[in-house]
C-alpha cells in the first residue's frame, strides 16, 4: 500500500531466513539484486550459546558471512531487511508449447545479450506426466515456462516485452500489470508439500552453442529424469556487492542452472544425469557455486570467501558445535573439500 517491497524470492513457501542466507536470486535479481543485499541485520544465537545482535555497525563480520555464507553461522532468530520502491509492476508468464521450445530458448538467449538491466527473465521446460495429480491442460505435455518481471510503468514493460512475446506462437499469455503483493504469480511455484531433487550450477556466459549443448542434454527430448530444467538470468544488479562486502556466490555468473526431479523413483537417477548434464555444459560453468541454487550439489566460494568464511565461523562457533558439511555428492563435478 506503501508502494514499497521486499526484494523477495520466487516462491511464496521458501523460509526467509534460509533464503536470504545463501543469497537469494528471485524475480527482481537483475533490477534489486540477491536478496541478502538487503539484509541490513539479524538477531543471531551462536555456537557458543550466546545471543548477539549484528548489525554494520556491531559484529560486521557476522553481517558479511550472513549475507551468502549459508550454513554453520548461527541460528538466526529474526531479520531485518531494506525494502524497495516498486510501486508498479509489470510482470507474469508465457507458456509454449514442446515444438516452440528450441526457438524460445536460442531467441530468449540472442536476446539476453543486449536485456534491459531492470527486467530479470528465466525459462523452464516441464515434462509432465500423466497422473491426476497434475492438472488437465498439463496432464502428459511438455511446455516452456517463459517468465518475466520489470518493475515500472506498463508502457515500457510491454515494450520491453514485446521480442520475448512474439518469438512463437503463445498457448497461454499472462503477462500484465502485476500487483507486487502477487509476485508469486510470476513462478506459480507449487505450494503443496512434495518431495524433491534440485541440483544446479552458474554459468559464465552464454551464446547459441550453450543452447545447442543445453538442449541436447536437456531438452524435451534428451534422456533425463528431471520433470523441469531451468535457466535464469543473472547479471545486472547481482554482479554489484552491497555496501559493507557480502559472502554470497555468484556475483561474476551471468546465468544459472537448475534440474528437478519429483518422482522418487528418479532420484537415485539424478545425481550421475546432473552430472552427465553439466560435464556437457563444461564451458560454460562458473567456478563458484551458490548454495541456494546448486541444490543437492555441494556449494563453493571463491577461494578468499570461503577463507574469509572459515574464520568467521571459528570465531563465533570455535567448538563446531554449528559445524555442517552441507549437501555433499561424490558424483558432483564442482565438488571441492568441506564447505563449512
Amino acid at each position: 500500500e506503501h508502494g514499497l517491497a521486499p526484494v523477495a524470492g520466487s516462491s511464496p513457501t521458501v523460509g526467509v531466513v534460509g533464503y536470504l542466507l545463501g543469497g537469494g536470486v528471485g524475480p527482481f535479481a537483475r533490477s534489486h539484486g540477491f536478496s541478502s543485499d538487503r539484509l541490513l541485520g539479524a538477531t543471531v544465537v551462536t555456537g557458543t550459546g550466546e545471543v548477539v545482535e549484528v548489525s554494520a555497525a556491531a559484529h560486521p563480520d557476522l553481517l558479511w558471512a550472513l549475507r551468502g555464507g549459508k550454513h554453520g553461522l548461527g541460528v538466526v532468530t529474526q531479520v531485518t531487511v531494506g525494502l524497495v520502491a516498486m510501486p508498479e509492476l509489470y510482470a507474469g508468464s508465457w507458456t509454449f508449447a514442446a515444438e516452440h521450445v528450441e526457438a524460445v530458448v536460442r531467441g530468449w538467449l540472442a536476446w539476453t545479450a543486449t536485456a534491459d538491466p531492470d527486467t530479470t527473465t528465466s525459462l523452464a521446460v516441464a515434462r509432465f506426466p500423466d497422473l491426476p495429480v497434475v492438472p488437465e491442460p498439463l496432464r502428459g505435455r511438455t511446455v516452456l515456462h517463459l517468465r518475466f518481471a520489470r518493475p515500472g510503468d506498463a508502457a515500457t514493460g510491454e515494450a520491453v516485452a514485446a521480442p520475448l512475446r512474439a518469438l512463437a506462437p503463445v498457448v497461454a499469455d499472462e503477462v500484465g500489470v502485476l500487483p507486487v503483493s502477487e509476485t508469486a504469480r510470476i513462478f506459480a511455484d507449487p505450494t503443496e508439500p512434495a518431495a524433491s531433487w534440485v541440483g544446479g550450477a552458474l554459468l559464465t556466459h552464454a551464446e547459441d552453442d550453450l543452447a545447442s549443448a543445453w538442449l541436447a542434454a536437456l531438452g524435451p527430448d534428451a534422456d533425463h529424469p528431471f520433470l523441469a530444467v531451468e535457466l535464469r538470468h543473472l547479471a545486472g544488479a547481482t554482479s554489484l556487492d552491497v555496501d559493507g562486502g557480502s559472502a554470497v556466490s555468484g556475483r561474476s555468473a551471468a546465468f544459472s542452472l537448475g534440474v528437478l526431479a519429483v518422482d522418487p523413483r528418479a532420484f537415485a537417477a539424478a545425481p550421475d544425469a546432473t552430472a552427465r548434464a553439466l560435464d556437457a555444459l563444461r564451458p560454460w560453468l562458473a567456478d563458484e557455486s551458490n548454495p541456494n541454487l546448486c541444490g543437492a550439489l555441494a556449494p563453493r566460494w571463491h577461494p578468499w570467501t570461503q577463507q574469509r568464511l572459515d574464520d568467521v565461523r571459528h570465531r563465533y562457533d570455535p567448538d563446531g558445535v554449528l559445524r555442517s558439511t552441507g549437501p555433499t555428492n561424490p558424483t558432483n563435478p564442482l565438488a571441492g573439500g568441506e564447505e563449512g
